[in-house]
């Protein structure tokens, strides 16, 4: 988990320097947070030496491109079934929810070994 530290550390750095929102920087440490865990936890089962990548562009609106090499999830396909409340939820799927909630669009692409996610905060 050091990685995540440091990952988080620099992407709030270099939101600073940019001068991004306060608001959305909050927003943005949060997805990349349960991301990163989901990755270590799910995709790699657990601590290892496999990658997580961030890149950052803050313009024309602040984007985070993050890849992994784990093996191939598109968290925009999950759905909830309409007939399922928030508390009803199973296990770890309100993560998903909250990832795709806390950005103004998410795109997947799958990678030859391994995903990214387009990931677009808004103002």
């Amino acid at each position: 988990m050091d990685g995540l530290f440091a990952a988080m550390r620099a992407l709030e750095q270099a939101c600073n320097a940019w001068k991004i929102d306060a608001a959305l920087v909050s927003r943005a440490l949060i997805v990349v947070e349960e991301l990163f865990s989901n990755t270590i936890k799910y995709g790699y089962g657990g601590e290892c030496a496999k990658p997580v990548r961030l890149r950052l562009q803050p313009l024309p609106l602040f984007t985070i491109i993050y890849e992994d090499d784990a093996p191939l999830f598109d968290p925009t396909s999950w759905k909830l079934p309409p007939d399922e409340g928030l508390g009803e939820r199973p296990v770890g799927l309100a993560g998903i929810a909250m990832v795709v909630g806390l950005c103004a669009d998410i795109t997947y692409q799958p990678r030859d070994g391994g995903n990214r996610l387009v990931l677009t905060f808004g103002t």
